[in-house]
């Protein structure tokens, strides 16, 4: 079996930046969080044409600080009290912390800090949650963490608590789809030709994917993982193997990308896994005899 070394040092790498970013910058939930149920939207989640690129409370609660920083701007009514721009976030706050990193506290009803408040502790209380933004459905506060460094959007989960929580993940309706167009449902012992084929789900019926793995005959053919949004041709994008940008992991409103793979002639093993954000996994097993 031959294995491709720069997807696994890839991997590896990103598997140790995020460890050590979880243990050098951790952050306290900027609301109180009693259970998993809190949360209306999630980090990668589509929002219309678009990543979701922050975290989503459903309820108005307490806002806090999610680590001691310093307040960069206010934004109240959608205007900056820098006259910098007008924000879809509503009423927010935008706090700099250490290792260069922003976290921003959007879709306020009210905000409780003074004028002269600079350096703020985690003790300090930013407002009350709210619909003061854009939003559209159930939504309050919209948690975002911004790397400046690398100009990424993080996402919050990395640096929080982690929440476990029993959940039915579900893998249905695998679609082949070749460079043709042509789509084809996978289902164990089917036939199918040889090529170049893209792999897609039917997205989640309730919450959000972390990552999702494929290997075929046993190697790895793609790790999509929701934990950053990054820049591509000035779009925000996935990193997997590739960064993909909104309509390639999303091409329409049912599918979800999981990888492109090449499958050749003989029996073909493709396995699949999805995993949450609290710590559940999913793992589905397709044979095919390509022709």
């Amino acid at each position: 079996m031959k294995i491709n070394k720069k997807n696994t040092l890839i991997s590896i790498f990103t598997f140790v930046f995020f460890v050590v970013i979880s243990f050098c910058f951790a952050f306290d939930w900027p609301q109180v969080v009693e259970n998993s149920d809190i949360f209306s939207s999630f980090f990668g989640q589509p929002r219309g044409s678009a990543y979701i690129n922050s975290l989503i409370f459903e309820n108005p609660a307490e806002v806090f600080p999610a680590e001691e920083g310093t307040v960069l701007i206010k934004l109240e009514n959608g205007i900056s009290d820098r006259g910098w721009f007008e924000s879809t976030l509503g009423n927010a706050v935008i706090l700099n912390h250490s290792n260069e990193m922003l976290t921003v506290y959007g879709n306020l009803e009210e905000i409780s800090l003074q004028d002269d408040m600079t350096n703020i502790t985690s003790e300090v209380k930013i407002g009350m949650s709210g619909t003061s933004g854009w939003q559209k459905g159930k939504n309050c506060l919209e948690f975002q963490v911004i790397d400046t460094k690398s100009r990424n959007l993080i996402n919050p989960f990395l640096l929080m608590p982690v929440i476990k929580k029993q959940s039915d993940l579900a893998i249905k309706n695998l679609v082949a789809i070749n460079n043709s167009g042509k789509v084809v449902p996978i289902s164990n012992y089917l036939k199918i030709n040889s090529g170049v084929y893209r792999l897609y789900i039917k997205k989640q019926p309730a919450g959000m994917t972390y990552k999702t793995s494929v290997l075929v005959n046993g190697a790895v053919a793609e790790n999509i993982i929701y934990d950053v949004l990054t820049e591509k041709e000035n779009r925000l994008a996935i990193k997997g193997k590739n960064l993909y940008t909104f309509e390639e992991l999303y091409p329409d409103a049912e599918n979800q990308l999981l990888a492109e793979v090449i499958l050749s002639n003989g029996r073909n093993i493709i396995t699949i896994t999805v995993e949450d954000y609290f710590g559940n996994s999913k793992t589905a097993t397709y044979t095919v005899d390509v022709i």
